[in-house]
């Protein structure tokens, strides 16, 4: 045995009687398992996935320790206990109960907040919680155990889409979470560069600073400049002062507002900046561009 014991080592540490396995339908690092459990004591070294208990049948007062002192309380249908990985616990219970076991791999769950949260995780633990009502979980287990049951078509296909959701959950509600710094260095995500343009597009009628930018994508204002730089092939300040001049096109093109108006619709302080920008990244001046278009 390795430093953690993996899903097809648990129960030599929790022996019960298998009555469901996912492995034939759904995805390896999402597995599901149920068992029957008769009362037990028993120790459970760290495990390399998460484990997510959700209780079908059965009621029983359960005693479990993670780190720290024991805890207590009372589990039975529509209770879910969370472990994180890589941690041993004890869990001690004194009547029969059936469980649906999730255990999700580290590598899906950080895949599922890269994608959740648009960010990389650095690390990912969920809350030590002994006693959870929370009927999303108890639903998304009694389905998946009933598309694992009847093996009818697209299976497969529903308990993925399953797994995600729980995935999803967990990470939004019992997940703590701690995201790298990114990297100063090459083009910004896909969907940063979405998010960003969209901002500036949204707020490009006021001053837009570097920091607002540079919060966006969890980064400071001197890697957020860097970036840009390497992705857009200007400065930040230059970039947005474009999209000012574009949007004051616009409304040169189909509105007959006053020249002082449209600067400040586009973000300009006044009709000065306006004319003085205009001219430097267009060459003509609003009022003759104004004419061209009309002519």
């Amino acid at each position: 045995m390795g430093q953690f014991i993996t899903v097809e080592e648990l129960p030599r540490y929790a022996p019960g009687q298998l009555m469901l396995d996912s492995s034939t339908v759904g995805k390896s690092d999402f597995r599901l398992r149920v068992f029957r459990y008769a009362p037990s004591d028993i120790w459970v070294p760290p495990n390399e996935n998460f484990l997510i208990v959700v209780y079908r049948e059965g009621t029983t007062s359960m005693n479990r320790r993670v780190t720290g002192l024991w805890k207590q309380d009372h589990v039975g249908r529509g209770v879910t206990t969370l472990l994180t990985r890589a941690e041993p616990s004890n869990w001690r219970w004194s009547h029969d109960i059936e469980v649906s076991h999730f255990y999700i791999s580290p590598t899906l769950m950080a895949k599922t907040a890269s994608e959740a949260f648009d960010r990389d995780p650095e690390g990912i633990e969920l809350h030590d919680l002994l006693r959870i009502e929370d009927p999303v979980l108890t639903w998304i287990g009694d389905r998946m155990v009933q598309e694992v049951s009847e093996g009818a078509p697209g299976g497969r296909l529903c308990y993925d889409a399953l797994a995600l959701q729980a995935s999803v959950h967990l990470l939004r509600r019992y997940a703590s979470v701690q995201f790298r710094i990114p990297c100063a260095q090459g083009r910004f995500r896909p969907a940063h560069a979405r998010l960003i343009e969209d901002y500036i597009e949204q707020n490009i009628s006021r001053n837009i600073t570097l920091e607002e930018l540079a919060n966006i994508c969890n980064c400071t204002p001197v890697q957020f400049a860097r970036k840009f730089q390497v992705h857009y092939g200007m400065r930040p300040h230059a970039y947005v002062l474009s999209r000012k001049v574009q949007r004051a096109c616009q409304h040169l093109r189909k509105d007959r507002l006053a020249l002082k108006e449209i600067a400040l619709l586009s973000g300009f302080s006044d009709q000065s900046h306006l004319n003085r920008i205009f001219r430097r990244q267009l060459n003509i001046t609003p009022a003759e561009y104004r004419k061209s278009c009309l002519s």
